[in-house]
């Protein structure tokens, strides 16, 4: 291995979901400076996502630098060999190498954490890898909180990280107000109705999930030799999710008190994010190569959807087709624009920074264009998975406890990423083959293969002749085919189709006797005792000391002054990003509660200055 390779340093930075459209507005304002500093110290642009514009399947081919006809991760979920039920996507099904792969057999240390999907962790030789369930809280008791197997390497991290971790419980509502400016001034009877929102326990939970995956990554940066390093935040894309639909301006389709609650939460994750972001940097280093992007957008203005179709992975409708591509450091081009740039370049972009050779077999290309002088010859082989070596790759026959993943499922059913699996496991396994077969059909769309795309669709279309998506993608492919004949059958069938629906859909709206006076009294009183604004109250630790919302104008400390500055890694200090100095693990638990406040009140400072 050369010298120069050796002393070389690169970090990637995940945001998933990030956006231009919600940061330049914020960078304007003043409110993200450590990304505008690395937006004026490198080189900036869009990068375009593939499809499906689904999460797994993207960061999979981000680290391969391949479509996911090739990686082989097709969805959120996939079929469970040991009990013939499914189970969320794992790591078992990438069937290719990795940029960690390539650089561990390339004697290069790397240390991964939290990439989507991680689980479970690959043993890598010269590094660390944290999986993807890392941070996802299990109970309500943070000191009852296991470490599952295969969440760490090397196990002699296991006790250290696991301490690092932040549960939704250590929060507090209190703790809220950064994010929820807008319980400012409300009665008693608003904040009460405020407390038992169930949207409050959704915040606390993206919130407390990033903070442990930031608290790993610090640590890892300080404590452990690295090469590369790559930390990924589903933070942003949660928040979307979550509370887009209140981010100003104002839609019609929202109510009132909804608005003046939620609309500073996405905000609040990016302030969050630029804060964490500024550590980072502090901690890689002048000397390190940056890459901050996100695998795509997510549309905050007036394409934002009113609804979410009732579909698998329904939800992806609210991404956009492009995400945030930025890249800084040594011999890269300073305050400049990039164009033309792919999920799929960021791979080869890699090994070409280490002076590795690209793999022939990958979909991307190396983005020239970053650097400010003319830089070295790319370099050839035909395929990185045919060459051996040292890779850290999992052996054909690993597999994992199904315990675990039944736990790991409903938390995806919870985020909203799959809907609850059927009762009937073969009736489950059924739709999720069925969903990774639609998705590896769009994959070869996106990739210009339609042949391979009408044998899968056609098949789904005969055997789900309603899911008119199935047949929608297959009018598409038969189009780019040139296959007039049979487009012009298919769009009649489907035309039949939606009739015959569109029928049975009335004479059941009609068998509800809806105009009956009675049965509308009897729907009000339903809806009525569905109303989120009355959702259960928020469940709480035997161990968690909460004030009421209601009480939280008795118990609010000043703001700090401008130049304020609090430790920023480990455990207690992750969520103090802005600061100029790191901690040690022995200081990371100290005053933990006091520096969260006063993270969050930098946050609400920053807020006050945009606003006054």
């Amino acid at each position: 291995m050369s010298a120069d390779r050796a002393k070389r340093k690169v970090l990637v930075i995940g945001w998933d979901a990030a956006d231009w459209k919600v940061i330049m507005p914020l960078i304007d304002a003043g409110k993200m400076p450590n990304l505008a500093r690395l937006i004026e110290q490198g080189i900036c642009g869009n990068i375009a996502t593939l499809q499906p514009v689904l999460s797994p399947m993207l960061w999979t081919s981000i680290a391969t630098g391949k479509r996911a006809f090739k990686h082989g991760i097709l969805g959120f979920s996939e079929p469970d060999p040991l009990t013939g039920g499914i189970r969320p996507v794992t790591s078992l099904s990438r069937k290719t190498k990795a940029i960690w792969n390539i650089l561990n057999q390339s004697g290069l240390s790397t240390n991964v954490v939290g990439w989507w999907p991680s689980n479970p962790v690959e043993e890598l030789s010269k590094g660390v890898m944290v999986s993807n369930d890392y941070q996802r809280a299990v109970g309500r008791d943070p000191k009852k909180w296991p470490v599952k197997a295969g969440t760490i390497h090397p196990a002699r991290l296991q006790k250290t990280l696991a301490e690092l971790r932040f549960h939704p419980t250590e929060l507090t509502e209190a703790d809220l107000c950064a994010f929820l400016p807008g319980l400012e001034g409300m009665n008693r009877e608003d904040l009460d109705k405020a407390e038992k929102d169930p949207r409050m326990q959704m915040l606390l939970k993206i919130i407390a999930d990033c903070t442990s995956i930031h608290s790993a990554a610090t640590w890892l940066m300080q404590n452990e030799r690295w090469n590369f390093m790559a930390v990924y935040y589903d933070a942003i894309d949660h928040f979307g999710h979550a509370f887009m639909r209140y981010h100003p301006p104002k839609q019609d389709y929202v109510d009132d008190w909804d608005f003046r609650v939620f609309k500073y939460c996405l905000e609040g994750g990016y302030l969050y994010h630029d804060m964490m972001l500024g550590t980072l940097l502090r901690l890689a280093g002048v000397e390190t190569t940056v890459i901050l992007m996100s695998d795509h957008g997510f549309h905050p203005d007036h394409l934002r959807p009113s609804g979410i179709p009732r579909e698998p992975a329904g939800p992806a409708i609210e991404h956009r087709q492009f995400g945030i591509f930025v890249a800084g450091g040594p011999g890269i081009k300073k305050d400049e624009r990039i164009y033309g740039a792919n999920l799929l370049d960021i791979c080869p972009t890699l090994l070409h920074l280490f002076g590795l050779p690209i793999g022939e077999d990958m979909d991307g290309k190396v983005l020239l264009d970053i650097h400010e002088h003319k830089p070295a010859d790319i370099q050839r082989i035909p395929s990185w998975d045919e060459v051996e070596g040292d890779h850290g790759m999992h052996p054909p026959d690993k597999q994992i406890s199904p315990a675990d993943s039944k736990a790991a499922l409903q938390q995806l059913v919870a985020l909203g990423y799959i809907a609850e699996p059927n009762a009937d496991k073969a009736r489950a396994l059924e739709e999720t083959v069925r969903e990774l077969d639609y998705q590896l059909a769009q994959a070869y769309m996106d990739g210009g293969i339609h042949n391979q795309a009408v044998d899968i669709l056609e098949r789904l279309y005969n055997t789900w002749p309603m899911e008119h998506r199935f047949g929608f993608k297959l009018a598409a492919c038969y189009q780019s085919l040139g296959r007039t004949a049979n487009l012009r059958r298919l769009v009649t069938t489907l035309i039949e189709r939606r009739i015959e629906e569109a029928n049975a859909a009335a004479a059941a709206l009609k068998s509800l006797k809806l105009d009956d006076p009675e049965v509308q009294k009897a729907e009000k009183e339903r809806m009525e005792s569905l109303s989120p604004r009355q959702g259960p109250t928020s469940s709480r630790s035997a161990t968690s000391k909460r004030a009421p919302i209601s009480q939280r104008n008795d118990t609010r400390t000043p703001l700090p002054s401008s130049n304020s500055s609090t430790a920023t890694t480990g455990r207690a200090a992750t969520l103090s990003s802005c600061a100029v100095k790191s901690a040690s693990v022995s200081n990371a638990g100290r005053n933990r509660k006091s520096r969260l406040r006063r993270h969050w009140r930098l946050i609400r400072k920053a807020r006050v200055r945009s606003w006054a």
